[in-house]
């Protein structure tokens, strides 16, 4: 099992800055989101990221674009756009020797009319097809998470039924397609964690580890994180917090 944590877009620090500090924390794990890359003036290229992995040995996920990605785009174009943002990721992950990345499975506005709630889940089953397909060639696993509900959405991802009905549709049986538990995403649904590792098992691949009170994603430090991890069984636990502060009390067990 990895220990490690998400470098998140708040975060200034580089790769490697980051990297430094987490193995001060006595973890060896980075998710790279998208989302941080994107907006970096000198993003590292693979072989770079290769090499801080080899020089600290830390291991990588990666973690699709997802603010203005949905892979349940009622626009064929949009969707279209979304599986090829997931495609290099996984080309990424694939550079880098990354262990998985992780995407979401879509959602719909609950006030659209059931036609296009309908249309909005079909458009993501045929992109998680895609993506899943795509993973078998790079050798890379797709990792889909639980998304927590929201009032003005309809997730795909958010209960253990919904998933379940989900990867049903989708149809593919691959050790390419795999999932990912975010034990704060299911809190903040209102549905125990433990749920998911008893409909998913060994499935989980990826454990992303925060806490909040219940009513919001709040993603607050999670000091009993490594109880909560052995429960799940991922080879690949990340915290995703806020702030280096917060994964530093996660660590000391939140003092």
């Amino acid at each position: 099992m990895q220990f490690g944590a998400s470098l998140d877009v708040r975060f200034d620090e580089s790769v490697e800055e980051f990297v430094r500090f987490l193995g001060e924390q006595g973890l060896s794990h980075v998710e790279l989101r998208k989302g941080y890359l994107d907006v970096r003036s000198d993003p590292p290229s693979p072989d770079r990221l290769r090499r801080i992995a080899d020089d600290h040995g830390v291991t990588y996920t990666v973690h699709m674009p997802h603010r203005d990605c949905n892979l349940g785009n009622q626009n064929e174009r949009l969707r279209r756009a979304s599986v090829e943002a997931v495609e290099e990721s996984l080309d990424l992950a694939a550079d880098i020797e990354a262990g998985g990345v992780v995407v979401h499975g879509g959602s719909v506005r609950t006030r659209y009319p059931e036609r296009a709630q309908e249309h909005g889940r079909e458009q993501a089953v045929r992109s998680i097809r895609e993506c899943i397909n795509y993973a078998e060639e790079v050798e890379v696993p797709v990792c889909l998470e639980n998304q927590r509900d929201k009032p003005s959405s309809r997730r795909n991802t958010a209960v253990p039924d919904r998933i379940a009905a989900f990867a049903d549709d989708i149809g593919i049986d691959s050790e390419y397609f795999r999932f990912t538990l975010d034990v704060g995403h299911a809190k903040a649904t209102g549905v125990p964690y433990e749920a998911f590792v008893e409909r998913f098992g060994d499935r989980i691949h990826v454990a992303h580890l925060h806490d909040n009170d219940g009513t919001g994603d709040d993603h607050d430090p999670l000091p009993e994180f490594r109880a909560v991890a052995d429960e799940i069984g991922a080879e690949y636990n990340v915290f995703e917090m806020k702030s280096l502060d917060d994964i530093r009390r996660c660590v000391s067990g939140g003092s």
